[in-house]
Formats: C-alpha cells, structure tokens, sequence
C-alpha cells in the first residue's frame, strides 16, 4: 500500500532548514543526500518535537519517516506508528 504525502504542508508549515536542529539532520542523512533538505515541524507529541520528512512531489513513496525529538536524542518512525503520529496533527473538517 503507497501513501503520497504532498500535501501534508496544507495542514504544516515548512521551516528552514537553518532551523531543523542537527540532530534530525543527521538521523535523516540517508534521505537528505538522496532528496534533499524538506522538513515539516508539527509540533509536539507526548512530550516531543515531531518532525516529517517531505518528499519532493514528484516521489510517491510509501510510509512517511517521521522525527521525534526529545533532549537531542532522536528516534526515527515509520509504518502505521508514523502515520498515527501525523493524523494527530490533522484537524477534522468533516464533524
């Protein structure tokens, strides 16, 4: 099953890369030489900083790889635990 997350900037705003901390940038090194810098700051999650890797829009990939962030220690999500992570991030329109 493939998930294409262009469009999670429509609920996210994009920070600068001067404002990703180091050790995110290096958790994801992998995908930075690959694709680039793109990163989503969502906010926070159980008492951590949680950021998302964009694909560039072109790349339709499967899950997202997910960033939580607490005392500089870094733990990289992905699968059904990243995309829990996200949805609670999404405001729901529909009630």
């Amino acid at each position: 099953m493939l998930y294409h997350f262009t469009k999670i900037s429509n609920f996210v705003s994009m920070k600068d890369a001067t404002n990703i901390p180091q050790s995110i940038l290096n958790a994801a090194n992998e995908l930075i030489d690959i694709y680039g810098v793109h990163f989503s700051h969502l906010g926070q999650y159980e008492d951590q900083d949680v950021y998302v890797y964009k694909f560039p829009e072109e790349i339709e990939t499967g899950f997202p790889f997910v960033y939580l962030l607490s005392d500089d220690k870094v733990q990289e999500i992905s699968g059904y635990l990243a995309l829990d992570i996200i949805s609670q991030f999404i405001e729901n329109d529909c009630d």
